[in-house]
């Protein structure tokens, strides 16, 4: 079954991905899924749609999880929040989430020291506004400007790196 629809599971793949390494992956993905739902295909000669519709759903997802993962807005990433680890643990969770931690520390570095302070408070201590303005002994329209331009920053930043990438 693998070596007849390789092929158009493959190219169903990059069609919509329009990458070549996202489609190996799809390509994966989609004969493992229909190994093990495999008894489920009444009609033998639909194989191949069938192969093509799974694989075409997990290229869609895909793009799904990639835009999410670049449109995610910076106040929502969850940095402060430990991840626990056990033997059930999602590894390449765990991987994603340490690398994404990583390069934000990364870009975060890169700010000015007092954007640098209010972003700090803000993501990893969680503190409100107020309480970071009594912290810095600065209003609280400040600690908002400041917040604004640390987040413009980092996403300046990382649309650059984006666009280096895609580019290169």
């Amino acid at each position: 079954m693998y070596e007849q629809y390789y092929h158009r599971v493959y190219y169903t793949a990059l069609k919509v991905t329009k990458n070549p390494c996202s489609a190996e992956d799809i390509l994966q993905e989609t004969f493992l899924k229909a190994y093990g739902k495999f008894e489920e295909v009444r009609d033998e000669g639909k194989v191949g749609s069938w192969l093509s519709t799974i694989a075409h759903r997990k290229a869609i997802d895909l793009l799904r999880k990639e835009k999410k993962a670049v449109l995610l807005p910076i106040e929502e990433i969850p940095l402060s929040q430990p991840i626990a680890v056990n033997p059930e643990s999602d590894v390449e969770r765990i991987c994603e989430h340490h690398h994404l931690e990583e390069d934000v520390k990364k870009r975060m570095s890169t700010l000015s020291p007092k954007l640098r302070a209010v972003f700090q408070l803000s993501y990893y201590k969680e503190l409100q506004e107020k309480e970071i303005a009594s912290y810095l002994r600065i209003t609280p329209a400040a600690v908002k400007s400041r917040l604004h331009r640390a987040r413009q920053a980092m996403k300046e930043k990382l649309e650059k790196e984006i666009s280096h990438y895609s580019t290169a």
